[in-house]
């Protein structure tokens, strides 16, 4: 993989993440809470909302559940 390629995907992460972090603080939800209801450790749960990791689907699909969102909305971002 390039240096480019490499760039754009942690955009794309960081995005991701930023967008997840939204909507849980829409909903009132705290960090603790949401990796709680994911069945995922805390600092595993913020590792993906700060874009350091690149989430599994059924990872996306738990946060979706946890948020009662679809998991289309977690990509709704710019």
């Amino acid at each position: 993989m390039n240096e480019e390629n490499q760039h754009s995907d942690n955009e794309y992460l960081i995005a991701l993440g930023k967008r997840i972090k939204e909507i849980r603080l829409q909903k009132k939800i705290s960090q603790t809470e949401i990796a709680y209801r994911c069945g995922f450790d805390k600092s595993n749960y913020n590792t993906i909302e700060s874009g350091k990791r690149n989430p599994t689907i059924i990872s996306l699909l738990k946060i979706s559940k946890a948020l009662d969102i679809s998991i289309i909305d977690l990509f709704k971002f710019q």
